[in-house]
């Protein structure tokens, strides 16, 4: 029984049962773990058993080899899911409205889009017009947009508000007209949004949660201002 104990084929053998069982593992991440934990135990049994017996430097490579790659798609994972992995200029952005997202999903969100700035002097530019069909969707960086129907303005939108977010999530033409003087919107169009559902439903459909909860700020803030323009009248 000593004997046994003793044999370094009986822990080859347990190691490459527990490598097998691994694979049974459906989280990506934990299976990475255990293989970094299979390969360490590869390791010792190696040095126990000694360089110089025949295939050992070759099982020592391959375990080094495995811990690294196994290592490095570990970092890898959790750096995608940092704040480290977003650019300085996105990480607010990022903190304020886009919070749903993990990073990684929030920055091939921004791949899609494209920043566009305005500035055309004092002369307001209608980025969307009344009755319009969808084509875009904006995120306001900075600056400010006005909302109008049928001529009366009835809101003003901030950094952080949507811009079409209402034709994008119906589908239907737009029911208002917005103006931008000046300011910075990450736009994303028709095409690109159709690409992202298409290759990455999971971040479309997270992109709408956020929209619908803006969505529900902005009526709450235009009832506050109603309540609060009745009250100075009264």
């Amino acid at each position: 029984m000593q004997d046994f104990w003793a044999n370094p084929d009986f822990y080859f053998i347990l190691l490459s049962i527990c490598g097998s069982l691994s694979l049974l593992v459906t989280s990506l991440i934990i299976f990475r773990f255990l293989a970094i934990t299979v390969s360490i135990g590869y390791l010792v049994v190696i040095f126990w058993v000694g360089l110089d017996k025949v295939g050992m430097i070759a099982q020592l490579g391959t375990s080094v080899l495995g811990i690294s790659l196994n290592a490095l798609m570990i970092a890898k994972y959790f750096y995608a899911r940092s704040m480290a992995s977003l650019e300085y200029t996105w990480r607010s952005v990022y903190v304020e409205n886009f919070s749903l997202m993990l990073p990684f999903e929030f920055n091939k969100l921004v791949k899609y889009g494209q920043v566009r700035r305005m500035a055309f002097d004092s002369k307001d530019d209608i980025l969307v017009d009344l009755n319009q069909d969808f084509r875009s969707l904006y995120y306001l960086l900075d600056g400010s947009a006005l909302v109008s129907v049928k001529g009366d303005d009835v809101a003003t939108l901030y950094q952080g508000d949507w811009i079409a977010e209402e034709s994008f999530l119906t589908g239907e033409a737009s029911k208002d007209t917005v103006k931008v003087s000046s300011g910075t919107l990450l736009e994303w169009t028709s095409h690109d949004l159709e690409l992202l559902k298409r290759k990455h439903p999971g971040i479309h459909e997270k992109l709408k949660l956020i929209i619908s909860r803006n969505v529900c700020h902005k009526l709450m803030r235009a009832y506050q201002d109603e309540q609060r323009i009745l009250h100075e009248k009264a």
